[in-house]
């Protein structure tokens, strides 16, 4: 059984109070407890319960029995109060003996109810006095397995957090610090934090004031813009702003006025080598020496209007000229408050090593509370630390701006062309096939989905999982794609035509089961099929509106809630049920590039299908052979050798 009490502290105590006082033992469990579950609040109750009358039968207690129950007082034909009596019956001008007497004869005492409150009294009078005694007082250096259950415990410690400040120092950083943990979500982790908060208290999150940064109040995007992006591990968040400037050839400083994503600073950071009050109220950059104005391209007065020269003529998308905004502007923010104001042309080799060894470790002054605002004491400029996924993002994109700057001789030289930035790679990466569905796997979701009684929920999660299967389409392109976009040729082949990453149109051949699927979702729609069909309609649909369509929060919960419980009560391996506890729908375009290579389908057409930018992109991601056909591949070659 589940052990739920290790330490007693004063929330047990808290909890055996409020039952003893008639709250119900479920919402006080979970109150004060951090346990939602109802055999769970039980148990850690029962628990509880028998830590706190082992102390009290060690202090020879008579009144320990008394510990852990829910003693109810009568609630019908209840007295009224005395001041309510005397108004009742106007009785202002009687003496107070003569009220009382005349109150006790309306309302004789209940000797039941009496003994009542005398053991509700006694009880709660023992509890205060064991707390006293034995209560202790958490502190942030103690280890979870001390203060939290022993399967959430052994999660902690397993994903690092071994002691209680480890665990709010995380906490405090925002974004989602939960994702290591298996078996926890939004709900479950909100739980954690408010048992941690009870634990420690909320000074326990708070960042010190030197650490303030404050926001500029000229920010043009405005704080309903900024988010302080962490380890975005490839995607891309709302934009985020910071107070700085850029020097120009002539050392006049202009403010940096573009929205910041992912590590904006705006305010002075406390430097380890210059004390705070040397660069609070910093805004400006060196002045920085540029190319003769005859030579150069770019009609730019400094780094931030050479940059945005590079956005413009270099970015695709918006999502892309948020990336490429986030990353240069934090480089540029860098320089002004580790690098005294430097601007690019001044950067050296010394300092692109400095940088990639900044990003490979964020100081703990840079990571930002979760849920601050811009400009309030907890706000910084990153959710957290960065991946090595994100730190190569990054350099790549830096270096590509450096590229570029030279190249319209804005920077006479580039120093990252002298550095390594080789970071190797990621030991903690999962290999592609091991984010996708195994066939197995699969066959055991589809059963799952075939058990369940019919409904539009039903109905298209089945049509996601056969169609995305066989086409290994990206959430985006699913959501945009419309039954108009079908075309049939003269030899009665389907394909369909989508708008892919970077706003680039391709057409996607689709096999016979994908058409299938289609046909039979359609159907359950009350549509026809796709001969039949209005062209209008969006291919995946609301399961309120069969022709309205959904966004990406809405599929993607759909697909990950349907995953979640079909794994779960699957037959699959208890390694392989914990491999699959995050799958998403992004895992069944996974599930399509490996299915294909497992079966042979040239990289080519791969790449065709999937829409990559290039073939190097295919050939690094699924140009290695799964395992399982390795292993086939090798002990054919090997087996009946001595």
């Amino acid at each position: 059984m589940t052990r739920y009490v290790h330490r007693l502290g004063q929330h047990h105590f808290a909890h055996l109070r409020a039952v003893a006082e008639g709250i119900p033992l479920p919402d006080s469990a979970e109150r004060y407890l951090g346990i939602e579950h109802g055999h769970q609040a039980r148990t850690a109750h029962l628990q509880t319960v028998d830590a706190v009358r082992a102390i009290a039968r060690r202090r020879n207690e008579n009144a320990w029995r008394l510990i852990g129950l829910s003693i109810r007082l009568p609630t019908s034909s209840q007295a009224p109060s005395l001041d309510d009596f005397i108004a009742e019956r106007a009785l202002d001008g009687w003496s107070e003996a003569e009220i009382l007497e005349m109150y006790q004869e309306a309302y004789p005492a209940n000797p039941r109810h009496q003994r009542r409150e005398r053991l509700r009294e006694r009880q709660l009078d023992l509890l205060r006095r064991l707390q006293d005694i034995a209560a202790e007082q958490p502190h942030s250096n103690d280890l979870v397995s001390g203060w939290f259950d022993e399967v959430t415990a052994r999660k902690l410690i397993a994903a690092g957090f071994t002691t209680l400040q480890e665990l709010s120092q995380r906490i405090g950083r925002g974004g989602r610090w939960f994702a290591t943990l298996p078996g926890i979500g939004h709900t479950k982790a909100q739980r954690m934090e408010q048992h941690l908060r009870l634990l420690l208290g909320s000074d326990a999150f708070k960042r010190p004031t030197s650490d303030y940064f404050q926001l500029p109040s000229n920010h043009p995007s405005g704080p309903q813009n900024i988010d302080p992006g962490g380890d975005l591990r490839g995607r891309t968040s709302g934009l985020e702003g910071g107070k700085s400037g850029v020097g120009d050839a002539a050392g006049r400083s202009h403010g940096l006025g573009a929205p910041v994503e992912e590590g904006g600073l705006a305010s002075a950071l406390p430097s380890p080598t210059l004390p705070s009050s040397a660069l609070r109220v910093s805004s400006s950059f060196a002045p920085s020496p540029s190319p003769p104005s005859s030579l150069r391209l770019l009609d730019a007065r400094n780094d931030h209007e050479a940059i945005e020269s590079w956005i413009s003529a270099r970015a695709g998308s918006n999502a892309t000229v948020k990336v490429y905004r986030r990353e240069s502007t934090r480089l540029l923010l860098w320089l002004q408050h580790e690098r005294f104001h430097k601007t690019l042309a001044q950067m050296n080799v010394e300092d692109c090593r400095d940088f990639m060894a900044f990003l490979q470790n964020i100081p703990e002054r840079w990571i930002s509370r979760r849920h601050a605002s811009p400009g309030t004491p907890d706000w910084a400029p990153f959710r957290g630390p960065l991946s090595l996924r994100s730190q190569r993002q990054s350099i790549t994109i830096v270096i590509g701006l450096f590229n570029w700057l030279q190249s319209a001789q804005y920077l006479q030289a580039n120093p990252w062309v002298l550095v390594n930035t080789d970071f190797g790679d990621d030991p903690n990466r999962q290999p592609v096939d091991s984010r996708s569905l195994s066939e197995a796997a699969m066959s055991e979701v589809l059963r799952f989905i075939e058990d369940q009684p019919p409904s539009p929920s039903r109905h298209r999660i089945a049509f996601l999982m056969r169609f995305l299967e066989c086409t290994g389409l990206r959430s985006s392109e699913i959501l945009r794609a419309k039954l108009e976009d079908f075309s049939l040729d003269h030899r009665g082949r389907w394909s369909l035509r989508v708008m892919g990453k970077g706003a680039k149109l391709r057409t996607v051949a689709l096999p016979g089961q994908a058409i299938m699927a289609v046909d039979l979702y359609l159907a359950q729609r009350g549509l026809g099929n796709l001969q039949l069909a209005n062209g209008a309609h969006p291919l995946v649909a609301s399961t309120r509106d069969p022709v309205a369509p959904i966004g990406y929060q809405a599929l993607y919960e759909h697909v990950r809630n349907w995953l979640s419980k079909a794994i779960h009560r699957s037959a699959l391996p208890y390694a392989e049920r914990m491999k699959l506890a995050n799958a998403s729908t992004h895992w069944l375009r996974h599930t399509y590039g490996t299915r294909a290579v497992a079966r042979d389908v040239p990289l080519d057409v791969i790449q065709a299908q999937m829409g990559h930018a290039t073939f190097e992109i295919t050939a690094s991601t699924y140009g290695k052979a799964p395992m399982d056909r390795r292993h086939s591949e090798v002990d054919r070659a090997f087996s009946g050798l001595s």
